[in-house]
């Protein structure tokens, strides 16, 4: 009698997968791994590796040491790296120190950081495709060291 007409109040909704958000690996400054390591995520590192390291992406720490390769998307490097670097964008903070090639198709690096090595461009999928140690040069170009000019204001007589 004082109830009102049912009304179909049912919103509809579509069901659209999620991506599923997972935490980065972390390698506390305290761990020394001794080993190869391979992620389909994130590595965040910030103690020691003597390894080769494999991910999608990969976060060398200020403090950090990797003895070893590395592969992955996206590389930061704030510490120490001695191995060849591989990835599609490849950051270098002002307080790296990498001694080893970098194989890249996207190169950053802050004023300050520490490189000894070649640095070689590649095509798209090629830096991804690579295995650590295994980088092939490109087919149509072989790599140039880079020249260093200084200039200290002296003529020559």
């Amino acid at each position: 009698m004082f109830s009102k007409p049912k009304q179909d109040n049912k919103v509809k909704t579509t069901a659209t997968p999620t991506k599923k958000v997972v935490a980065p690996s972390i390698l506390s400054v305290d761990l020394h791994i001794t080993g190869n390591m391979e992620s389909d995520g994130d590595i965040q590192i910030d103690g020691r590796v003597d390894g080769d390291i494999k991910s999608k992406q990969v976060t060398i720490g200020e403090g950090a040491t990797v003895n070893g390769a590395i592969e992955a998307d996206y590389l930061r490097v704030s510490g120490t790296v001695n191995g060849e670097i591989t990835g599609r964008k490849v950051e270098l903070a002002s307080t790296a120190r990498v001694v080893g090639d970098i194989n890249h198709d996207l190169l950053q690096i802050e004023a300050g950081a520490y490189l000894q090595g070649l640095c070689r461009r590649m095509d798209g999928g090629e830096a991804s495709a690579s295995k650590p140690g295994s980088i092939p040069a490109p087919a149509n170009s072989t790599p140039k060291p880079a020249k260093a000019i200084l200039d200290t204001g002296m003529k020559a007589s």
